[in-house]
């Protein structure tokens, strides 16, 4: 859950040669045509008439004679089962690339949504049927058959299908063990047939499969049929009959399921390898920041020689004079425990911060970033980006539940997801996309980052943007977070990552929760448990009760026996009920007794076995959620290295422990109740009218361990038969229908409706997508379309004087359109305040103003140019005194593409002696001769905080 290679040099791994240290045959692919002649000879032992009436006759194939898409009838002789009916979605292709509307966007979310809880299932199964030992992570899984197929998205529809059909029951999650280990036992029947009968070199099965794949005649869906069933019947899957039975009614749907899914998987069986590539940059190291301090550098090209320089920023931090961010930080009056000229942001009066020996509670702000793109219409996307706020307390709420043992929370300060930070918009969705890929944000478009950031250092600022596929990462972060930059001082996650539509939500086993930990360790000093093969102790030296690991857990040879007891925790330890985990993982310090299995162990001659489920290595977000911990020596090293790093950060933690903002809501551990039984299926007729059911409790705060964001629906909504609620609008078979309805000719189901997984916190849907419902809103018939949502609000119009002239006081127009803020302002560095437009920094370009609440430039400033009459000439100086500034107002010439000039910077010349804080722009320096600057804001991140020659811009 880090980012996928190291930004600073290193490259992706070849292809051919991934996972050979790790990945090893224990049964290949054999040529499945020897089997062919044994189910020919089953077919006659069995018999034409009754063999076929019974079994094959029942499944349908195609003219490619291949298997077609059915619906389960949901009559069968196991009852328990009887009521799991298959209402299946129509697949609809989507390209990746393209400039999508809204809706069109939020459809291909829905498909995602549906197809994730199977990948879950069918990462395992791919293994058995490869033959191989590494187990693909689910999220991976889906980042490659979306990538890998999206130009051609046949296998994607078939994938579609089986997801809905082994989602069947809305207990998913609490059968899912059972379901999984089932199909395991299945398909490795398959593949250990097919190696037995097939060929005898490995390498030539493989082939023969890729032959029989890509022809024209792939193995008949009948024999596979008869072959599946006879195993079924036979002993030798009497354990996986009797798991699958009870879920999906009989052995015929059981079969019908294998054999399509078979179909679906086969060629993906063979790209286990391929993935693993995709495996290694989705799990990556962690960048490292370079030093605060950059060490002298020759400079050339100046009047008087070459010379050397050592330079820094001085950023422009301005604000609302009563904003503590801009508190002029006073003189040092001693040494206290933290020394005052270590802490940028002037701590409360009286306040003194502990010890990191003491473990003191530390509570971190949070910034969210969301970058947006437009859709050309007058509304923006991603779609929902306006529940940004609610998704963002959801995926914080569940990451608390997992830091509280180590003392350490976080909070959200303020999340950016609005049109009006102009920053944050992006001309296209093809543009957002390209952002986060191929590489990282920060180097692709990280010019905003130093401009935007937030309350910098002392809150973590996370830029969210882009999507899996294309973008191959989850999240980054620097170990640990610098603090003179916030280009290598904050953190980055994906919109799938962040979103409910995505990963942030209960049906992707808290994925969000889990990546928004992992890099949040990461920005307080920890790095991964494992090493690069060498079984070397990788992580901070303090941190000694970490066993010695050679790599992730997913490349292991017993990866897919770790995924399996992960499974088997969360099924049977925390008899997969969600709020139990939450409780169980803020209780949980040290290693479990659960994850510490000698047979899980990469480096023998080391103490200790493999941890399954440290927040800090790299493996399976159910493992994450059924074992996750911390030790306590990385408890202690979290403390003291954010304490000696960010004293900043870790002083003002302090005190918003002891003085929560209204924003907190700390996790409430309580042992949830048990589970009710499921309800019987509602009658096919309306029942009697119902009151209306009271409203769902304010999202934030909420005592609930599972908070939830306020739904992307409005207005009324149904609930369904599992405790979720219908969505307002939604179609079946390109009919749209309203909340919780009886479908026209299928008024044999009853009142039906499309689950609301807006919230995160809906894992109980049939066929992933559906449930039974109670209607509580009115009509059951098919609704109208629901009208156009309006374009997303533009910035308020820029106030102007009763005659029609621009003010230039408080809440002023700028130049971007924008507001000055209507309170007094000022600078960091300045008691002095300010009101409208002023120009304490003396800038070439004339008068500026801090910016109102919400706002932002689309540099990422906080602050923007007033408008031209705002200006009053100033006389030149009747002689030049250096350093001075060349006053460049129509930007600099001679810096690397993509760079301008630093609103503030320090230099020290080398043998000279002399030094210059305060700086800005091009200036000419004694020294020098001519003009020079420091760079900022560039696209390639290396490229900043650099010393270059300059000129004006003609």
């Amino acid at each position: 859950m880090s980012n996928t290679k190291n930004p600073l040099g290193n490259g992706k791994p070849d292809e051919e040669a991934a996972d050979e240290a790790h990945t090893y045959d224990n049964g290949s692919w054999k040529a499945p045509w020897g089997l062919l002649t044994v189910i020919g000879i089953l077919v006659l032992l069995v018999g034409f008439g009754g063999g076929f009436g019974a079994g094959w006759g029942a499944r349908s194939v195609n003219q490619n004679n291949e298997p077609c898409t059915i619906q389960v009838s949901g009559k069968g002789p196991n009852l328990a089962a009887a009521d799991n009916v298959d209402i299946l979605r129509e697949f609809t292709p989507f390209k990746i690339y393209s400039n999508a509307s809204n809706s069109a966007v939020q459809s291909y979310y829905d498909q995602n949504a549906i197809l994730n809880p199977a990948f879950q299932t069918l990462s395992v199964v791919i293994t058995a049927l490869s033959g191989k030992n590494a187990t693909i992570d689910p999220n991976v899984l889906r980042i490659y058959v979306l990538g890998k197929y999206s130009g051609d998205q046949d296998v994607i529809a078939k994938l579609f299908n089986v997801a809905q059909r082994l989602q069947v029951s809305p207990d998913f999650f609490q059968q899912i063990l059972e379901i999984t280990t089932g199909l395991v036992d299945i398909f490795n029947y398959i593949r250990d047939n097919m190696s037995k009968i097939g060929t005898t070199s490995g390498a030539a099965g493989r082939r023969a499969l890729q032959q029989s794949s890509s022809s024209n005649q792939p193995l008949p869906s009948q024999l596979l049929s008869a072959f599946i069933k006879s195993g079924l019947q036979s002993p030798t899957l009497q354990g996986a009959l009797g798991d699958l039975t009870p879920i999906f009614s009989d052995i015929d749907n059981i079969v019908s399921l294998a054999v399509d899914m078979y179909f679906a998987i086969r060629d993906l069986a063979q790209q286990v390898d391929s993935m693993g590539v995709v495996m290694k940059n989705y799990h990556g190291e962690s960048p490292t920041a370079p030093p605060s301090v950059t060490p002298p550098t020759t400079i050339g090209g100046f009047a008087n020689t070459s010379v050397q320089v050592t330079v820094s920023y001085d950023y422009l931090v301005v604000g609302e004079a009563t904003d503590d961010a801009v508190a002029t930080v006073p003189p040092s009056n001693g040494r206290r425990l933290l020394q005052d000229s270590q802490i940028l942001i002037p701590l409360p009066a009286g306040f003194t911060p502990k010890k990191p020996a003491d473990l003191p509670n530390v509570l971190i702000p949070l910034v969210f970033h969301v970058m947006l793109y437009s859709n050309g219409d007058g509304t923006y996307g991603p779609p929902n980006y306006a529940n940004s706020l609610a998704m963002a307390q959801r995926m914080v709420a569940i990451a608390n539940f997992r830091l509280q043992p180590a003392k350490i929370q976080l909070f959200v300060q303020e999340v950016r997801a609005s049109p009006s930070f102009q920053y944050s918009i992006k001309p296209s969705r093809d543009a957002w996309i390209n952002c986060a890929s191929p590489g990282f944000f920060y180097d692709l478009c990280g010019e905003v980052i130093q401009p935007s950031a937030v309350d910098f250092p002392r809150a973590i600022n996370i830029y969210v943007v882009g999507e899996q596929p294309p973008t191959d990462w989850v999240g980054y972060a620097f170990a640990p977070g610098a603090t003179d930059d916030p280009v290598y001082g904050h953190m980055g996650l994906t919109w799938t990552t962040f979103s409910t539509d995505g990963v942030n939500n209960r049906a992707n086993f808290e994925s969000g929760a889990s990546a928004l930990v992992h890099e949040v360790m990461h920005h307080l000093g920890m790095m991964h448990t494992f090493s690069d093969g060498t079984c070397t102790d990788d992580d901070a030296p303090s941190v000694t009760d970490t066993p010695t690991t050679s790599g992730p857990v997913w490349s292991q040879p017993w990866a897919q026996k770790a995924y399996i007891a992960c499974m088997n925790a969360w099924s049977k330890t925390l008899s997969a009920n969600w709020d139990t985990a939450n409780r169980q993982a803020s209780l949980r310090v040290g290693i479990p007794a659960n994850d510490a299995n000698s047979a899980f162990d990469s480096c023998p001659t080391s103490a200790g076995a493999d941890e399954t489920a440290n927040y800090i290595t790299y493996t399976y977000d159910m493992c994450l959620l059924a074992l996750g911990h911390l030790t306590s020596g990385q408890v202690v090293a979290m403390h003291q290295i954010t304490a000696d790093n960010n004293p900043t950060l870790y002083a003002w933690g302090q005190y918003y422990a002891l003085n929560p903002p209204a924003s907190y809501t700390p996790p409430v551990v309580a042992t949830p109740s048990p589970s009710p039984p499921p309800p019987s299926r509602p009658p096919p007729s309306p029942p009697p009218p119902t009151a209306k059911p009271s409203p769902s409790p304010s999202p934030s705060p909420s005592p609930s361990p599972s908070p939830s964001p306020a739904p992307s629906n409005t207005g009324c909504q149904s609930s369904t038969q599992r405790g979720c609620k219908c969505v307002n609008s939604w179609t079946y078979l390109n009919k749209q229908y309203s909340d919780c309805v009886t479908v026209p000719g299928e008024e044999s189901k009853g009142n039906w409706c499309q689950v609301d997984r807006s919230n995160g916190n809906c894992a109980n849907a049939r066929n992933g997508w559906w449930d039974y419902c109670t209607p509580s809103c009115g009509s059951t018939l098919a609704a109208s379309p629901s009208p156009k949502p309006s374009p997303s609000p533009s910035p308020s119009p820029s106030p102007t004087s009763s005659g029609g002239t621009p003010s230039c006081g408080a809440g002023a127009p700028t130049k971007s359109g924008l507001t000055c803020t209507s309170a007094a302002w000022k600078l960091k560095t300045s008691s002095t305040t300010y009101t409208g437009c002023a120009n304490p920094t003396n800038d070439p370009k004339g008068n500026w103003c801090v910016l109102a609440k919400g706002q932002a430039t689309a540099s990422g400033a906080a602050w923007d140019y007033c408008l031209d009459n705002c200006n009053s000439p100033s006389p030149p100086p009747a002689t030049v005194t250096y350093p001075y500034n060349k006053q460049c107002n129509r930007g600099f010439t001679g810096l690397p593409s993509g760079c301008t000039c630093a609103d503030g910077y320090s230099i020290s010349f080398q043998g000279y002696g002399t030094s210059y804080s305060g700086q800005r722009g091009c200036t000419v320096f004694a020294e020098t001769g001519t003009g020079m600057c420091v760079t900022s804001n560039c696209k390639t991140a290396s490229n900043n905080k650099k010393a270059f020659t300059c000129d004006c811009a003609a």
